[in-house]
């Protein structure tokens, strides 16, 4: 048995990440919850202060701890105290809220966006903060984050010693000089790779080619000692790794009969000059933690130089985008009635569009049904462009930068910009999604001929204080050179209007009543 305090000895491990949080979009809103405490001692006293917040802000949910606008910090800390108490210590931080905290920090501390250990200040990295501040995207973040990684560190008692994102990148891009790609039972392999050289993984893909998982799971058992769980081994460790390559836009998922994995095209010379940059870590800083966050919170302005060359190329041309939607449509057999249930059903195991974009974070996924359903429905009217990142068959896989809105639509003098949302708290919904879509609205000089400019925001649920301000916010912004005309949907709402392609004369009519209830208030 291992003393208390020691480490057990180091071997070679698959590579993984932690898998409560599987979709890494979520990082950004636990970040913006958190970013208050910088500083703080993570103590017991501050630790369940910061837990509460992740509940109170719904980053983080409990049937048992009920949420609602009279709800405070002070209010909900015995719920989180009783919820949490089954939670064994992890990572250093005591067993219950403690180590709750733990499992929304370890994937952020392995990629050195946060510095958090028990009984020590909190910390947020340089790109962190670019993050948070919208300075950079999502992409941009994790893919310069995943370039500083390193699979031994003070949070992983491996032997495998290499940044298995540059493995893996180095992997793809000579499959893609030869015309081919991963198999997903090919990556499950590669995330075995002990030695941190491509030529380990590359050598075993010429020789096999792994049918079905169960070969896959002979394989890693026969060859590299494995005693996980095949349900470990092949779903939930490649799953997690497989999202952070994704949000990094590094990789495009395929099916052809089966599920593959292949560079993505658009972004190959982006990936072939961030992985040339040197970045390596010594002894010292890949066993000490607080020296592990501050070698990754180095070369920061060299990699977003290298993101910022390359973000006018994913700036998506609406007229390349609207053909890249229809042949999307055209190439996976999308109908309406298939994309309207998509909308109805995301998330949900009844959603069937298409398989290939269950890969799709739910989030972005709304906004990209959304898009082909606006295609659909009014087909060659107008120019459909999407503010999300796109990989090279036109599917997406993270938000664009800060102060966009989510999708533009227009035509001649009409611009309608449609901003999407899977955010159900109130609050939330309120301070994320009104006041910078007004003014993307009515600011975006790239629109300044368009006279009629129409806004839908869709959410799941429409509270009260949102459409008053919405209200307020388009009374506020008429002129006699713009007309604006603002309406907030319930997503089943714009699906019923968008089915009569009612939606302009439906947003004109909603706008007018408000505008009419407001001069009725005022003649009292």
């Amino acid at each position: 048995m291992t003393k208390k305090g020691t480490r057990r000895e180091a071997k070679y491990k698959q590579m993984a990440f932690e898998t409560a949080i599987r979709n890494p979009e979520r990082y950004l809103g636990i970040l913006s919850a958190v970013v208050q405490y910088e500083g703080v001692i993570l103590n017991d006293e501050n630790l369940l202060e910061i837990v509460s917040s992740l509940y109170l802000a719904g980053e983080v949910s409990s049937s048992k701890i009920v949420i609602d606008k009279n709800s405070t910090i002070e209010s909900i800390k015995q719920n989180v105290v009783n919820v949490n108490l089954s939670r064994n210590g992890d990572g250093g931080f005591p067993k219950g809220f403690c180590s709750r905290f733990w499992t929304y920090m370890r994937t952020l501390s392995e990629l050195g966006f946060v510095y958090a250990r028990y009984n020590k200040p909190f910390l947020i990295s340089g790109i962190g903060k670019k993050l948070l501040s919208a300075d950079i995207d999502e992409q941009e973040a994790f893919s310069i984050q995943a370039m500083k990684f390193n699979r031994k560190s003070p949070y992983r008692n491996v032997s495998n010693d290499y940044n298995f994102f540059k493995l893996a990148l180095e992997v793809l891009l000579d499959r893609n000089s030869k015309g081919k790609c991963l198999s997903y039972e090919q990556f499950i392999i590669l995330t075995f790779n002990e030695s941190g050289e491509a030529r380990e993984t590359i050598d075993i893909l010429e020789d096999n080619a792994f049918a079905d998982y169960d070969k896959v799971y002979s394989f890693v058992s026969e060859h590299y000692g494995n005693t996980n769980k095949i349900k470990t081994v092949t779903g939930d460790y490649p799953d997690v790794v497989r999202r952070l390559f994704i949000i990094s836009g590094f990789i495009t998922i395929r099916y052809q009969g089966k599920k593959f994995i292949e560079i993505n095209k658009a972004k190959v010379d982006y990936i072939k000059d961030i992985i040339s940059v040197d970045f390596n870590l010594n002894k010292e800083e890949k066993i000490d933690d607080l020296k592990y966050f501050e070698k990754l919170n180095e070369k920061n302005n060299i990699f977003i130089d290298i993101a910022l060359k390359y973000r006018e190329e994913d700036k998506i041309d609406a007229d390349d985008y609207t053909k890249k939607i229809y042949n999307i449509i055209d190439n996976y057999e999308i109908t309406e009635n298939k994309i309207v249930s998509g909308i109805k059903n995301l998330g949900q195991r009844t959603e069937d569009v298409h398989e290939e974009f269950k890969e799709i974070p739910a989030p972005l996924k709304l906004e990209f049904y959304i898009s082909i359903f606006i295609a659909i429905k009014y087909k060659n009217k107008f120019k459909i462009r999407p503010n999300y990142k796109v990989d090279y068959i036109g599917k997406p896989y993270s938000h664009a930068p800060g102060n966009n809105g989510d999708i533009d639509v227009y035509a001649g003098t009409i611009y309608w910009l449609i901003e999407v949302t899977l955010i159900r708290n109130k609050t939330q919904l309120l301070n994320n999604e009104t006041t910078s879509i007004i003014r993307h609205l009515v600011s975006n000089d790239e629109f300044s001929n368009c006279k009629s400019r129409y806004l839908s925001l869709i959410a799941p649920i429409i509270h009260d204080d949102t459409e008053e301000f919405l209200n307020f916010a388009m009374i506020n912004e008429n002129t006699e050179q713009n007309k604006v005309f603002v309406k907030p949907y319930d997503v089943q709402s714009f699906i019923n209007t968008t089915l009569k392609e009612d939606n302009f004369t439906d947003m004109e009519e909603y706008s007018k009543k408000v505008h009419d209830n407001f001069r009725s208030k005022l003649a009292i």
